[in-house]
């Protein structure tokens, strides 16, 4: 598709606006773009980069005239402030987490809904994957159990329900034998 302003680069870009109750698109190529919308996109970085995910969250903090200087945080090893953090997403070095743990666990806080460590859904593809891959686990175990106790019975169950689930992990469907 070519760019619905100038005609003459690809459109990369689709602004959707929406101006008296009707909504309209355009494509515009990256130049188009940045020329005339307010995009706060880099369009040669990685759309995803932490350091925009950042800055668009935690503004530059704004330099007051005042003669009290507020602390800020910085690395003992390399000498990298959080204020650098935001602006690259990336530490200087191993110690930087711990140095900046404080100021970590509120963007971990905010990025989890007020939580610290991330509590989501695990992908639809991969989550029944993962639960049978679990239950193998778990059946391995309790056949490792029933050796030890030396119920070789049980164990021929658990080793036959383990064959199955592996199938099932494999695409294959158990021939019922």
């Amino acid at each position: 598709m070519i760019c619905d302003q100038c005609g003459e680069r690809p459109a990369s870009v689709i602004v959707k606006q929406k101006m008296q109750g009707q909504m309209t698109e355009r494509h515009l190529c990256h130049v188009c773009a940045a020329e005339n919308h307010n995009l706060n996109f880099v369009f040669e970085q990685d759309p995803m980069a932490i350091h925009q995910l950042l800055s668009n969250w935690f503004p530059k903090q704004q330099t007051s005239v005042s003669p009290v200087k507020k602390e800020v945080a910085v690395c003992p090893s390399c000498g990298f402030t959080f204020t650098k953090f935001l602006e690259l997403g990336k530490f200087g070095c191993a110690t930087c987490y711990e140095a900046f743990e404080p100021q970590l666990e509120n963007i971990f806080k905010r990025l989890h809904n007020s939580n610290f460590e991330h509590a989501g859904k695990i992908p639809a593809s991969y989550g029944s994957t993962l639960k049978i891959r679990k239950e193998i686990e778990e059946l391995r175990k309790l056949m490792h159990v029933s050796i030890q106790n030396e119920n070789f019975e049980e164990a021929a169950k658990f080793r036959d329900e383990i064959k199955e689930l592996n199938l099932q992990l494999e695409g294959g469907v158990p021939d019922g034998n």
